[in-house]
């Protein structure tokens, strides 16, 4: 179904080195801005202790890290590649299976439902054999003509 590539190139650890930097960065911004947003007794860029700053820091140094990492020697690099693309493939495939089958089961039902009670495409027929509509005509005005839809 979905393949990892199991030697990638140079240019992709790098871009996954880049990518990791930058994910993790705005992780760990988001988690110190809840922190700050939330107790307006604490500075914004002071330290507390609270555990969203140590969880932003934590989040920092990982990002930081795999950058080093990817752009370290490819020996080492290659392998944290593949488990990382390898995880995140299988957390990929269990989230799209769930995120479907709440779609198919809660949202779709209702929309049928809506649409069966309503006659949305015309289909069913009043007193006449056709599905024809009559047509409607427009004055043939200049200011209709430079906005013919």
């Amino acid at each position: 179904m979905f393949t990892v590539d199991k030697n990638p190139t140079t240019s992709m650890l790098r871009k996954f080195g880049v990518a990791m930097f930058f994910g993790f960065g705005v992780l760990g911004a988001l988690a110190w801005a809840s922190q700050s947003f939330g107790d307006r007794s604490v500075g914004g860029f002071t330290w507390s202790g609270h555990w969203t700053q140590v969880a932003s820091l934590c989040l920092w140094t990982l990002g930081v890290a795999l950058f080093a990492i990817s752009f370290g020697p490819r020996a080492l690099a290659r392998p944290v590649y593949v488990g990382w693309m390898t995880v995140s493939m299988a957390i990929g495939v269990v989230m799209s299976t769930i995120l479907l089958t709440v779609l198919f089961v809660v949202l779709l039902p209702p929309f049928s439902l809506v649409v069966r009670l309503g006659d949305p495409l015309r289909k069913r027929l009043g007193h006449s054999p056709s599905y024809w509509l009559p047509h409607k005509g427009h004055e043939p005005t200049l200011e209709r003509m430079r906005r013919p839809f």
